[in-house]
């Protein structure tokens, strides 16, 4: 019975060692891979990449475009690229998703710049946790953001004005609409514009209406706009729906001679400027953003030197210049 009782206890003792054994074996190897993945030279494989892409409205074509591009730059890198953004645009749950993918420690974020503090400091938040975040489309300046990949609003807003004072002459009334006044992007344009503007003694801009990147709100602004300047010789629009809805508008009033300008190439807007109904449209190139943005991001991962901004081209698109693009429409 003796015996029995120590054989027992000895087989106790072994699965308890053999149990201990194994745990200290696993608890040795998860600890090797931590110090490997920190060790110089024992870079974190690509295939291993997450990155999330918050876009501003979930299934806008521009915003389809740029993830087109990110995604085929991703599987060239053996990335994992995660796409979401709202249904509708609405910044505060833009911010919101942004929060949520900093709490899901991504290896990087792909999102759009809004201008706000609150974005500014959650970028700074990712920034600080080791998240490495690109804007694309709008930039956010004072933030941490690692680098901004897209147009430059600035210069986009002054080849806006070239082309409008070749269009007026340089003489006239001008009515401006812009998506939404608390966007860089936009700001921008319209800084670009007023520059160029500035140049021709006699031409001038009557007004600048937010149509809140709706058509609908872009055809009454610019119903207001020619209610209150009956002379307005042109309108621009900074955003892909304000060309169309200042056409509108033009078309309801049997405006005759009115000079629209749009921005982007939504398919209606390409084929408004193939019948003259719309001037000129100024194009982006989406899908150059979002493969730019991720090959960046691939530099960055294999510790080369980024660059601070990377500009994407613009182009007009007006008469016979209307040739196949990769834009599609940007808010």
């Amino acid at each position: 019975m003796l015996k029995r009782k120590w054989s027992i206890a000895l087989l106790i003792l072994l699965c308890g060692f053999l149990y201990t054994l194994a745990q200290f074996i696993l608890s040795t190897n998860r600890l090797q891979r931590q110090v490997d993945s920190l060790l110089p030279g024992q870079a974190q494989s690509a295939s291993s990449r997450r990155v999330i892409f918050i876009s501003q409205e979930l299934d806008n074509p521009f915003w389809r475009s740029i993830e087109q591009g990110a995604r085929q730059a991703a599987g060239k890198f053996d990335m994992n690229l995660e796409y979401t953004g709202p249904v509708r645009i609405n910044p505060e749950e833009q911010l919101s998703l942004l929060e949520r993918a900093i709490a899901a420690r991504p290896d990087a974020i792909i999102v759009q710049g809004s201008g706000e503090s609150a974005s500014r400091n959650l970028i700074d938040r990712a920034e600080s946790f080791g998240i490495p975040v690109v804007t694309v489309d709008a930039d956010e300046p004072g933030s941490h953001r690692l680098f901004y990949v897209g147009t430059d609003n600035l210069a986009a807003g002054k080849e806006m004005g070239r082309l409008v004072g070749e269009a007026t002459g340089g003489k006239g009334t001008i009515g401006v609409l812009v998506g939404t006044a608390r966007a860089d992007s936009q700001r921008l344009r319209l800084e670009g514009l007023r520059s160029v503007v500035q140049e021709y003694p006699e031409l001038k801009i009557a007004d600048v209406r937010s149509s809140d990147i709706s058509r609908l709100q872009a055809s009454e602004q610019t119903r207001s706009l020619l209610s209150a300047h009956p002379e307005m010789k042109a309108v621009v629009g900074f955003s892909s729906l304000d060309g169309l809805g200042a056409m509108d508008a033009a078309q309801r009033l049997g405006k005759k001679g009115l000079l629209l300008f749009a921005f982007d190439d939504l398919a209606e807007t390409r084929e408004a400027v193939r019948k003259g109904l719309i001037e000129m449209t100024l194009v982006q190139q989406p899908l150059e953003m979002g493969a730019q943005a991720v090959t960046l991001l691939n530099d960055y991962f294999r510790e080369k030197t980024v660059p601070d901004v990377r500009f994407t081209s613009i182009s007009p698109l007006g008469g016979s210049g209307i040739t196949e693009s990769s834009g599609e429409s940007a808010p």
